[in-house]
């Protein structure tokens, strides 16, 4: 069965890149490229694509570019969000898009590859007393970041080094018209589409969005199911690094000159949830948001209820093992209690994100399936990180 459908998968390959000579894109971002807080089914593509192009991204911080760096206050950033209803009404995302991707029909597994990162040259972390997961920290305040972007590196104190690991907090393809209520997420309507075709960005979904995966890096692929014909591809939330479970509900926030995305749509791969309700929890491999790199997979589990996140996520990756590998589900489950690791990567977004990391290693001589790449062996490779650089003075300031 998978040599069938790496076969399948080969001449899909072939056929796309034999016919659609393979083409590179820029968009930049402007009042008309970016969109706060809101997936919106009627704008307009910024670009148009074919399968396997490539499209380089660049984005704006939050609040369409309002920070300035180791100026904008507190107070600023609390009337953005009064003025536009932020959280409530739409995100604070800066989201730069939709891409739209020529070939992607409702369906269809979108293969997003991250090629390239560019970072602007500052970033800030703000501790918001309301939005994070603890209440005793009554005081909001702004630690703004100037990087060293020859070294990749900044400065949080005197002589404590940060290594910058950028990635994208949001990619999402355009959510389904049935979300939130078709989806078990435990979603209020308002909260996930305030007003019919327009979709907050705060909580992620089955069609990615803020997932706030930190190993979203440059050299992975992220899987996600087609909603909408052409896919409606955004990306924003642009993040210089974060922890899992980016706790005070921000991660090192800033913004790229570009972040380089190469589409592939995978006609050999069926997100069946997408038209069957019944294939939404847990047994349909690809309806939900799935990440690899060179040394793993990553699956996750999506739900306002941590335990029902992980419920879920621990469903989609003994789905995952029983399509790929060949377990029983029985096996599945025991191997992911053995070997799975079980992250958080974000607690903030309303609707909680938990990850299952898998390790390629474990199945090197099984013989399966090794990648879910178009191409039969996994295309990219992970940038280095010189965990000995040093830093120079920090210039960012603390506002309160």
């Amino acid at each position: 069965m998978l040599n069938k459908i790496q076969i399948f998968t080969l001449l899909i390959a072939v056929t796309f890149f034999s016919t659609v000579s393979a083409e590179n894109y820029r968009v930049s971002a402007t009042k008309d490229t970016v969109t706060l807080g809101l997936y919106t089914l009627d704008k307009q593509p910024v670009v148009k694509v074919h399968s396997g192009d490539s499209v380089s991204l660049e984005t704006w911080n939050s609040c369409l570019h309002e920070m300035v760096f180791n100026k904008t206050t507190p107070t600023e950033v609390s009337k953005f969000y009064t003025k536009y209803d932020i959280q409530n009404r739409r995100g604070m995302h800066s989201l730069t898009g939709p891409v739209y991707i020529e070939e992607a029909e409702p369906g269809d597994v979108l293969e997003i590859r991250i090629l390239d990162i560019k970072l602007n040259d500052f970033g800030y972390n703000f501790l918001s007393p309301t939005a994070g997961i603890l209440s005793e920290f009554t005081q909001p305040r702004i630690m703004y970041f100037k990087y060293n972007k020859e070294k990749n590196a900044t400065e949080f104190t005197k002589g404590l080094c940060l290594h910058l690991k950028p990635f994208p907090g949001v990619i999402a393809v355009a959510p389904p018209q049935d979300w939130p209520d078709g989806w078990p997420v435990n979603l209020t309507t308002h909260m996930g589409q305030p007003v019919p075709g327009q979709f907050n960005s705060v909580p992620p979904g089955p069609f990615g969005g803020n997932l706030d995966e930190p190993s979203l890096q440059v050299g992975s692929i992220l899987y996600l199911p087609v909603f909408q014909k052409g896919a409606l591809v955004w990306t924003g939330d642009s993040h210089a690094m974060q922890s899992n479970g980016e706790i005070d509900v921000t991660a090192l926030e800033t913004s790229y000159e570009g972040i380089t995305l190469q589409f592939i749509v995978r006609k050999d791969l069926k997100a069946e949830g997408v038209f069957d309700k019944s294939k939404r929890n847990g047994n349909s491999l690809f309806t939900w948001p799935i990440v690899e790199n060179s040394k793993e997979w990553i699956v996750m589990g999506l739900n306002e209820d941590l335990l029902e996140a992980m419920q879920l996520a621990s469903r989609n990756a003994i789905e995952f093992l029983v399509r790929t590998q060949g377990f029983s589900p029985q096996e599945s489950y025991q191997f992911l209690s053995m070997v799975g690791d079980f992250d958080i990567p974000e607690a903030v977004n309303v609707i909680k994100n938990v990850a299952v990391h898998i390790p390629k290693e474990s199945f090197k001589n099984l013989g399966k399936m090794k990648t879910l790449s178009s191409e039969g062996k996994f295309p990219l490779e992970s940038p280095k990180i010189d965990e000995n650089s040093s830093c120079e003075p920090q210039e960012g300031k603390i506002i309160q």
